[in-house]
C-alpha cells in the first residue's frame, strides 16, 4: 500500500547569458531547498547558519535531477514560488528575469521512502539553542527528559516546529511503522502535555 503525493517535474528557464554554473543558478536551488551557511571568524571559530528554502520544512522525496515528490496540500506553496520567486532565503526585490515550467502528476509513494523523508526532515530542521544548533529530532529528545514542567519558550519552539510534522497526512499515515517516527510522537506528546 502507497501514501499519496505529487510528483512535480520542473525546469529553470534562465536567459542564455546566464551560465548554468553561475551564482544565480544557484541561487534558485537555494530558494527552493534550503542550504547551510558557513561563516568563519578571524578567531578561528565557525558559525553555521540554516537558510530555509521554500521546501524546508516539509518532507520531500527527490527521485532525480530537477523533481521532487511532495505531500498533497505543499503544491501550491511551490507553484507559488515558480511563479513570484517569493522565498525566505533571498529577499529578491522581483522576481528576476528566469521563469519555471513545471510538470505535476498525482501518484502513491512507496511507504519506506516517505519514512525515509519524514526521518530526514527531522533531521535537517534545526533548533538553534544557546548552546548550539540541534534537530528537531535531537531538541524534542532533550526537551521531552528534562525536569522542568510547565510552559517555557524552549518548549513551545520545540513544540511549534513538531506540531507540523505530526500533523501532516504523510506522519499519520507511516508513523507507525517507523520505531524513531514513533518515538518522536511519543516525546512530543510527553511534551505538549506538560
Amino acid at each position: 500500500m502507497g501514501v499519496r503525493g505529487y510528483f512535480i517535474q520542473y525546469k529553470f528557464i534562465i536567459p542564455e547569458e546566464i551560465k548554468h554554473s553561475s551564482y544565480t543558478y544557484q541561487k534558485l536551488f537555494r530558494a527552493l531547498y534550503g542550504y547551510t551557511q558557513a561563516v568563519f571568524k578571524s578567531n578561528g571559530k565557525v558559525y553555521h547558519y540554516h537558510r530555509k528554502g521554500i521546501l524546508s520544512d516539509v518532507p520531500y522525496i527527490r527521485p532525480g535531477k530537477n523533481c521532487v515528490i511532495i505531500p498533497p496540500g505543499l503544491f501550491q506553496k511551490l507553484i507559488d514560488f515558480f511563479k513570484t520567486g517569493h522565498n525566505p532565503t533571498h529577499h529578491w526585490k522581483g522576481k528576476g528575469d528566469w521563469k519555471a515550467v513545471y510538470y505535476m502528476n498525482e501518484k502513491d509513494v512507496d511507504e519506506k521512502k516517505v519514512i525515509e523523508a519524514l526521518v530526514e526532515l527531522l533531521s535537517r530542521t534545526h533548533v538553534e539553542g544557546r548552546e548550539k544548533s540541534l534537530s528537531l529530532f535531537e531538541a524534542l529528545k532533550q526537551t521531552s527528559t528534562q525536569q522542568s514542567t510547565g510552559k517555557n519558550e524552549a518548549n513551545s519552539m520545540v513544540l511549534s516546529l513538531a506540531q507540523p510534522v505530526v500533523e501532516s497526512e504523510w506522519f499519520k499515515n507511516v508513523y507507525s511503522l517507523s520505531e524513531d517516527l514513533k518515538e518522536f510522537y511519543t516525546q512530543y506528546r510527553a511534551l505538549k502535555s506538560r
